[in-house]
């Protein structure tokens, strides 16, 4: 086995990994496991114009989204890779209503770190 071969098969079992580490983060609401996965600066939508947060920033700001909508439940429904990518789209379901998630990480340092955190109301 060659190194670059290896390379590629740590390479894919840390990006599965990390989508599952995601998708388990969001379907329990857990924002200290869902925060240790951001990038520095972290694109965050949740109904309105995205904005861009400092990694300690966002953690608030989906610490709120979480306490003002508990997850019964989140399914990942379409995950992706491109080079040194990965995405995930997903439902997300609270008692107060449904969103479509997605999510964008890039691997940097090591690991693939979350820039992009998407939330958008799905009107029933």
């Amino acid at each position: 086995m060659t190194a670059a071969y290896l390379l590629g098969i740590y390479s894919f079992q840390g990006a599965e990994q990390t989508l599952n580490q995601i998708a388990d983060a969001l379907h329990r609401g857990d924002v200290a496991k869902l925060s240790s996965l951001f990038a520095p600066q972290v694109e965050v939508y949740i109904g309105v114009s995205p904005k861009i947060y400092s990694d300690i920033q966002a953690r608030y700001v989906i610490q709120e989204f979480f306490q003002k909508n508990p997850p019964r439940s989140f399914t990942l429904l379409h995950k992706g890779r491109s080079e040194d990518m990965l995405y995930g789209i997903g439902s997300y379901v609270s008692m107060q209503g449904r969103w479509d998630v997605s999510f964008f990480t890039r691997f940097q340092k090591g690991r693939y770190l979350i820039q992009q955190l998407r939330f958008e109301s799905v009107n029933n």
